[in-house]
């Protein structure tokens, strides 16, 4: 038997194979849409996909199951609850699936979602006793799947589930089953997932907080409490991944798009995405565009501007990254993309283009200023709220960057000078870029968010 993982970095997404290598014939569970990972797995172990399984209808990534049955002939298994459009098995608590002489028994956990199924790995040469579980986003290394993504009214419906999936079936596997999660640290799936690649039931039993409850309504108090809002795509991923999303063959292949292209698209209604470092964007940048660096936050902060309704450009620092922009989009669903700009920000200067700057401050000046003569600079720190309450610079104003995302006002003057801080200087400078795309004006990224503030041991606040 062969037993390995593929991992996402920004999805923090982990996709499971299993091979038995005497019948050649192997099992994926949980595929993200690009899929030549896996196909190339298959081809390098010599041998043949003949399942493709979910363990539910994902709400942070466009699932490749369908992908992978067009590239492979494999049936896909799904939860018969899921009630998904395109062909598929259904499967119910109890049912195995067969891949050579392994089996993969299905075991029902609602409580992330009320399809939710887990599988069972039993391996006769071991014995006939399961010794791994793939949780998907039912358990994770210290935590368990959120059960709010469904809206508030599903919210202590699924809870009540968790709890039993929780207590009921997880809490009585064999210790020794080893845990493999669908997500690792970084994933939105729960709040704060370990970073361990795998676990096992016995020590989830000890150290998971979930599995420590004395009752139902204090598990449910423990889950709900402290949970961060969830990003704006996670239900139109919902519905994609229910009706079955398209085969990338079937997208369009837009590509290089000159300066003025650029901007007669825009006028056109659509979303210059600047995709490059948050020093490149500050030194100048398309009017109006909006930053999303490309890198492990590129896809996140892509999914909080969730602009499924627009075409997308893309201003990169290296032509040669646009596949990689362009795969990432394409994992969340944004699938509307009408190229990049043509040799970046030099081939828009060189057009005689108007471009825009955001300046910078380090945190050793902004100590100066605000100990300084009064003025009327403002901090405005996008963290988090768990992030803002362990510790952040007196007399800032704060919205968190998700919330100034999808909309809502940032809590200062807009005659006021501004300030923009983060944990590192990414968040602060999406945050920015869209209040500098709505008319704010003299707003400042401050370089290293707290991070460097920190670092510098200047003095913070409670």
């Amino acid at each position: 038997m062969i037993l390995d993982r593929v991992f996402t970095p920004g999805l923090a997404q982990v996709a499971y194979l299993v091979a038995d290598t005497t019948a050649r014939e192997a099992a994926v569970l949980d595929p993200r849409r690009d899929v030549v990972a896996y196909l190339d797995w298959a081809e390098a172990h010599g041998v043949r996909i003949v399942a493709v399984l979910e363990t539910h209808v994902h709400a942070d990534f466009v699932s490749g199951a369908r992908e992978l049955a067009a590239a492979t002939g494999a049936p896909i298994y799904a939860s018969r609850l899921g009630q998904q459009a395109f062909p598929h098995e259904p499967l119910d608590g109890g049912d195995e699936i067969r891949v050579g002489s392994l089996v993969l028994r299905v075991l029902s956990t609602p409580g992330h979602t009320p399809e939710h199924l887990a599988y069972l790995l039993i391996d006769p040469e071991q014995g006939e006793d399961p010794v791994a579980l793939f949780s998907g986003d039912a358990l994770f290394v210290g935590e368990v799947g959120r059960p709010d993504l469904l809206g508030e009214t599903e919210t202590l419906r699924l809870a009540e589930q968790l709890y039993h999936t929780v207590t009921d079936r997880l809490a009585t596997l064999d210790g020794s089953v080893v845990v493999y999660p669908g997500h690792t640290a970084g994933s939105a799936c729960g709040k704060k997932i370990g970073d361990a690649p795998a676990t096992t039931i016995a020590r989830e039993i000890d150290a998971n907080y979930a599995f420590q409850a004395r009752t139902k309504e204090d598990f449910i108090e423990m889950v709900l409490a402290g949970m961060p809002k969830p990003p704006t795509y996670y239900p139109v991923l919902k519905r994609i991944n229910e009706a079955g999303p398209a085969l990338l063959a079937a997208l369009r292949e837009d590509g290089a798009l000159s300066a003025s292209e650029v901007a007669a698209r825009q006028d056109g209604g659509a979303l210059v995405i600047d995709a490059r470092t948050p020093d490149a964007f500050g030194k100048g940048h398309v009017p109006g565009a909006i930053f999303a660096g490309l890198g492990p936050n590129f896809t996140m902060w892509m999914g909080w501007l969730a602009p499924f309704d627009r075409d997308l450009v893309l201003v990169l620092d290296d032509d040669a990254h646009y596949a990689e922009a362009l795969r990432e989009l394409r994992r969340i669903g944004l699938d509307r993309v009408a190229g990049y700009l043509e040799g970046a920000m030099a081939a828009w200067r060189a057009a005689g283009f108007d471009t825009v700057k955001l300046s910078q401050i380090s945190v050793r000046d902004l100590a100066r200023r605000l100990d300084g003569p009064a003025d009327d600079l403002v901090v405005l720190d996008v963290r988090r709220d768990d992030e803002w309450e362990e510790g952040h610079i007196a007399d800032a104003r704060h919205r968190f960057a998700g919330k100034i995302v999808q909309g809502a006002g940032a809590p200062v003057d807009d005659a006021s000078r501004v300030a923009v801080i983060c944990g590192s200087g990414y968040r602060s400078t999406v945050a920015a870029s869209v209040l500098q795309s709505r008319g704010q004006q003299s707003l400042t990224n401050v370089i290293g968010g707290m991070a460097a503030w920190d670092e510098a041991r200047l003095p913070t606040t409670r």
